[in-house]
């Protein structure tokens, strides 16, 4: 239970006491007696209120002192990754992976949007985006966070599909965070192609003779399933309705979502990691942020993509979600 309903809750409950102590009152003699026991009901309410006030502080500041605890110690998510695997880091990247799954609360989907091909400047452009889907999809596994979504506006990620796809069949970096060194089932999608690491689309357990569960489902996204998708959407449902395929009425905002969803079945990612200097959300489609929080590093002055990737699960971690309309 969050701490919100938590506090509403005891709020509740007080001034129930509250209505209690002041209800169905009656003239009679017994007036200073009614007086003392209003007077206790308003010093319990005063009481409850106070120790729940101090409790959400209390749970505010652990809050606090969670998401800053990683940060004070000048951890460097990308060398833990990437490292050897010494008796030291291998320590230090359980200590991530229990910090990560110990957060309130984590996304169930995950989505990055990463700079433009012109603003890596951290050497060529198809070995920047290789090398951060790969830190990505460890940093996901990490958290067992299984939906992840990778965008770049121009579609360059889908252009490097199979460069990407061919480094998670052979990366140490996500065997490294797996139980027992098992290499993770990946789905890798760009909505035209699939590839799976670690096993393929079929891979069963011999023990068991199961299909094994995905551990993480990745897509490819860029511009192209933003307003263009939309478009796309618009001519078939109505080039449908007017060959008689599709009764018009049927048409709604419902219907249309549904159409609109990931190949995946993905939509509305939970938390938004907007790694750019930009101002804005380059292209992204718009209804893929209805219920989803947006936060930003600079891909200029961040320590890495690994320590932003940490820094927005932390501050995942302190929002309060509020859904209504």
């Amino acid at each position: 239970m969050s701490a919100a309903v938590w506090l509403v809750t005891i709020l509740l409950l007080a001034a129930l006491a509250h209505v209690g102590g002041n209800g169905d009152q009656e003239i009679t003699g017994k007036t200073l007696k009614r007086n003392a026991w209003q007077q206790l009901c308003d010093g319990l309410c005063a009481l409850v209120l106070r120790a729940a006030h101090l409790a959400f502080t209390i749970h505010r500041s652990f809050q606090a002192w969670v998401q800053n605890s990683l940060s004070q110690a000048e951890l460097d998510v990308q060398e833990l990754l990437q490292g050897d695997d010494t008796e030291e880091l291998t320590e230090k990247r359980q200590h991530l992976a229990d910090f990560l799954q110990s957060l309130p609360q984590r996304p169930e989907h995950f989505a990055v949007i990463l700079p433009e091909a012109n603003e890596c400047s951290q050497g060529g452009t198809m070995a920047f985006e290789v090398d951060a889907v790969e830190t990505l999809c460890t940093c996901a596994l990490l958290a067992k966070v299984p939906r992840l979504t990778v965008y770049t506006r121009n579609g360059s990620l889908k252009t490097s599909f199979d460069e990407i796809a061919y480094r998670l069949r052979k990366s140490s970096m996500t065997q490294r965070v797996t139980a027992n060194g098992r290499m993770a089932r990946i789905c890798l999608d760009d909505g035209k192609h699939v590839e799976y690491s670690g096993g393929d689309d079929m891979d069963v357990d011999a023990d068991l003779c199961i299909e094994r569960p995905l551990s993480l489902h990745v897509s490819l996204w860029s511009r192209d399933n933003g307003y263009p998708a939309l478009a796309r959407l618009a001519r078939e449902l109505a080039s449908q309705a007017e060959c008689g395929r599709l009764p018009s009425g049927s048409i709604d905002e419902s219907y249309v979502a549904t159409k609109l969803v990931d190949a995946a079945g993905h939509q509305h990612p939970d938390l938004v990691l907007l790694y750019d200097d930009l101002v804005c959300i380059p292209d992204f489609p718009p209804w893929q942020l209805q219920n989803s929080e947006v936060f930003q590093v600079g891909s200029a002055t961040a320590r890495s993509l690994g320590n932003a990737v940490l820094s927005a699960f932390a501050s995942y971690a302190n929002i309060e979600k509020r859904f209504g309309k």
